[in-house]
């Protein structure tokens, strides 16, 4: 196994982008139009509030060009694509009730570069297309504008690379996907530049979901996302004692001998490659954090439609899924994990907004910040194959595979995610990237160990279905070392003392202490009143508010109000007859 600190690993030839220029595009469209934000667009903007900044409000991506394509060829593709695609020609109007305008006419313009003098050719368009991404975010639009476009050419005038950034309210990575498909075969057969028949577009998918039996199936969605917040942990992943550092972190795990594994294990069991992934993420993650069901964040693409296959829109929304390891061999685990993925990919598309007040009022009910983490983002096909059948790699072959395994560390932009798992390939080489938010939290030595314990995990599993009991050697992992003053509360592991330290700081001056139960309930603190406190209702909210800077703990679940703390505060015994005491949570109206 090799490890490295980077992607760059091969020497790569140096790059200087100059920019000589703009292409006016000209494009006609079918129609113009306005209308209301689609369930993904309005998903988009809901997260878009919270983090206005965040790197994927602009997509930026290189899109494939083949050899010899002069920049008339680009111009011709880039207005047939946009004249095709309603998305590609929207703007977006924001307020109390946001729009999505979409243009019939109008000039879009590809900015050109020079690589200036000398020879490049198909051997450096990698090595350019990734300059030509990096130019193009930083000069990254507003997520206002649908797309913007980049194009490197040599001295002779060939486009060598071409980038486009888009906004993430007109396209996600489903809909990128069709438009580097669409834009590859236009530039490489001029006579299929031709804009064809209308299309499913946007505002189309608005007015569908408006319709009645749309609208019950979105309600539908947000019943079955309800059910499964009121069991995700606040923070599945947490080290006790853990401190932030405010250093963020992404390591890849790129292993031959688990993509020949995970084929394998797909060919024997009839689930997914993805869901074959998922199932030995989820039995490493089992078998460190000590839970047996894990309910936790993946996306999907929501393109079950038939008509949204080549639909250039943003339809990939947050779904909630819950994995049942147990005692589950792999095979039963593989399985059941691609039948949770569906049923959870099957409600993910509903009203972000609702969902975001939906998860205010659940939060306020367990007494939580949800964290939504270990998020599993997989960009590989979730339908199981045909490919894999008849698969069959020698023992020997995969443990030969195994030397050419590596580890590749990156710097990352901030996540709100404190763990984030991302499938980018299981073809010739199995890529698993885990990225941590922040390394005091996750450190470096333990991200690596879990990747490598995945690995071993599916290389394992190659020959033959796995028993609980192999599974948990073959992870090689202790669970997380607590001492006895955390619980199991609410599926939340929580830690009485940092518990405490919540109570120190949201209801000082108050004298509080929090004890691990008392009469009937779980997690209850005894506390003074003060001029400021004098119901649970004020102590719970305090308790809230303070919670984001206390990661491993959830507000008490009962408050005890006293006149006055006793000379042993310790003691739940001598606590002297309340003042009120409740749970302090508002019921719903």
């Amino acid at each position: 196994m090799t490890t490295s600190f980077d992607t760059d690993r091969p020497r790569r030839r140096r790059v200087r982008l100059t920019r000589v220029g703009s292409l006016p595009v000209a494009f006609t469209g079918h129609r113009a139009g306005a209308g209301p934000l689609t369930l993904g667009q309005l998903n988009t903007v809901q997260w878009l509030k919270l983090t206005p900044d965040h790197v994927a409000a602009v997509l930026c991506v290189e899109l494939p060009v083949p050899d010899g394509v002069s920049t008339e060829d680009v111009a011709e593709a880039v207005a047939v694509l946009v004249a095709r695609h309603e998305g590609l020609r929207t703007t977006y109007e924001f307020g109390e009730h946001p729009r999505q305008v979409v243009a019939a006419t109008g000039v879009l313009t590809v900015e050109v570069c020079s690589l200036g003098e000398g020879a490049w050719g198909p051997a450096d368009r990698s090595t350019v297309a990734g300059k030509l991404v990096a130019w193009l975010r930083e000069r990254r639009g507003t997520v206002a504008t649908a797309v913007r476009l980049a194009v490197a050419t040599g001295e002779d005038g060939v486009v060598v690379a071409c980038a486009a950034g888009f906004s993430h309210l007109a396209v996600d990575l489903g809909a990128i996907e069709v438009v580097k498909r669409e834009f590859a075969e236009l530039l490489a057969d001029p006579a299929r530049r031709q804009v064809g028949p209308p299309r499913h577009q946007p505002l189309d998918q608005a007015e569908l979901e408006a319709t009645p039996v749309e609208r019950r199936r979105t309600r539908a969605a947000l019943d079955y996302v309800r059910e499964q917040s009121l069991r995700i942990p606040r923070c599945l992943y947490a080290l006790p004692g853990a401190r932030p550092t405010g250093e963020s972190l992404a390591v890849e795990l790129s292993s031959p001998a688990a993509a020949m594994a995970v084929r394998q294990v797909a060919a024997r069991t009839r689930a997914s490659r993805s869901a074959v992934v998922l199932s030995a993420v989820c039995a490493v993650l089992a078998r460190r954090t000590g839970y047996r069901e894990l309910v936790f964040p993946l996306l999907s693409s929501n393109r079950f439609d038939r008509r949204l296959a080549g639909y250039v829109g943003t339809l990939a929304q947050g779904a909630l899924v819950t994995v049942e390891v147990g005692d589950r061999g792999f095979d039963a685990l593989a399985k059941h994990t691609w039948t949770a993925v569906l049923e959870a990919s099957r409600h993910a598309r509903y009203d972000g907004a609702e969902r975001a007040a939906m998860g205010e009022r659940i939060e306020h009910e367990r007494g939580l910040r949800f964290l939504y983490d270990p998020l599993f983002n997989s960009l590989v096909p979730e339908s199981w194959s045909g490919a894999n059948a008849g698969v069959k790699h020698r023992p020997e072959q995969i443990t030969a595979a195994l030397a050419r395994t590596e580890l590749t560390r990156r710097p990352v932009h901030r996540n709100g995610t404190p763990v984030r798992f991302g499938l980018t390939g299981v073809d010739d080489r199995l890529r698993l990237d885990l990225w941590s938010a922040d390394t005091g939290l996750v450190p470096q030595a333990e991200v690596e160990s879990l990747l490598l314990a995945v690995e071993r995990l599916l290389v394992g599993a190659a020959g033959g279905d796995l028993t609980a009991d192999r599974i948990r050697d073959l992870v090689g992992l202790e669970p997380i070392a607590r001492t006895p003053d955390w619980v199991l509360v609410d599926n939340c592991w929580v830690d009485l003392a940092e518990t405490q330290r919540l109570l120190d700081e949201a209801l000082a001056p108050s004298t509080a202490r929090i004890f691990r139960s008392a009469g009937d309930h779980d997690l209850v603190a005894y506390l003074t009143a003060t001029d400021a406190i004098t119901t649970p209702e004020q102590a719970h909210a305090r308790c809230l508010a303070a919670l984001p800077d206390h990661l491993n703990t959830l507000t008490p679940r009962h408050y005890v109000l006293c006149p006055t703390a006793p000379e042993d505060p310790a003691d739940v015994a001598a606590w002297p007859a309340p003042l009120s005491s409740g749970t302090g949570r508002i019921p719903a109206e």
